[in-house]
This record gives structure tokens, sequence and C-alpha cells, in this order.
């Protein structure tokens, strides 16, 4: 059960991005728990996976890109190698130029949330190394993703 208050109700939200994880051996500590630098990469994989649905396979070869400028990860469960989870991904917020992510690592056979990370990253310019305003396409396919306006 979750106590704390995320921006959007995390448990029972309708992730429309999921992105099943493939627990590797070297994602163990010592104990057989995924360690948290291994969640923050499981993060990475429904992140990228999300950007690739949004904005294209190319995302990356353009000027225009998203950075992370901040996130925030709760480790709530244990994870370990047998467990069958995934990464789910949504946008709950569009600024000028910043775009607000939750993301859950759910158990998928038992539908418990092993970590919730809530993430804020920044439209960039890597030719002019500055922070740039939300691309309008980003926001058009981020609302059909979402089904909401923002």
């Amino acid at each position: 059960m979750i106590k704390k208050q995320y921006p959007i109700d995390v448990q029972n939200y309708p992730f429309k991005v999921k992105t099943d994880i493939q627990l590797r051996f070297n994602d163990l500590d010592g104990y057989g728990h995924a360690n948290n630098s291994s969640m923050q990469a499981f993060f990475d994989i429904g992140r990228a996976a999300y950007l690739k649905e949004c904005c294209g396979p190319d995302f990356y070869k353009g000027d225009s890109t998203l950075l992370v400028v901040s996130y925030a990860t709760d480790f709530l469960r244990q994870i370990r190698l047998d467990d069958n989870i995934e990464v789910r991904v949504a946008v709950h917020r569009i600024g000028y130029k910043s775009i607000s992510m939750i993301m859950a690592i759910v158990d998928k056979d038992n539908g418990q949330i092993c970590a919730v990370s809530d993430s804020v990253m920044s439209g960039f310019s890597k030719r002019t190394q500055a922070s740039i305003p939300i691309l309008e396409r980003w926001k058009l396919k981020i609302s059909q993703i979402e089904n909401k306006t923002f």
C-alpha cells in the first residue's frame, strides 16, 4: 500500500506506456535484491521507451532533446531475480520548458509497486547548450498518449 501522495494515483492510473524489464544477475546485490542503482536504470529504460513513442526513434539525433534535471525515487519493496516486473510511465505535467514524468516499477504477477520515481526533464538545444521550450509536436503526441490536454 502506498501512503505517500504523488501527482497521480500511481496504483490506479491507466499507464499507457509499459516496458517489461529483464532482470540480470549483475542487477542484484549480495542478498539477491535488485540494487537501487539498477532500479534507476530500469526507470531510464522506461523513460527511453516513452520518449521513443512520443518523439520518434530518432529522438536523440536532432538538436532538440530532453535532459533529466531532477528526480526523486522512493524504494517501496524488494525486487528479486525471479520477479516479473515492468516500468510504467506517464507524463503528468508539461510546462513551458519542462516535462514532469512519474514512473513506477510494478510486479506484474501481483500488482505491487516496487518503486516510484518522479522526475523533471528540461527541453535542451545541443547546438546552443541552453534550455529551450518544449516542442509543440512533443506536447501534441504526449497529449495523445495521456489522453489529455496539457
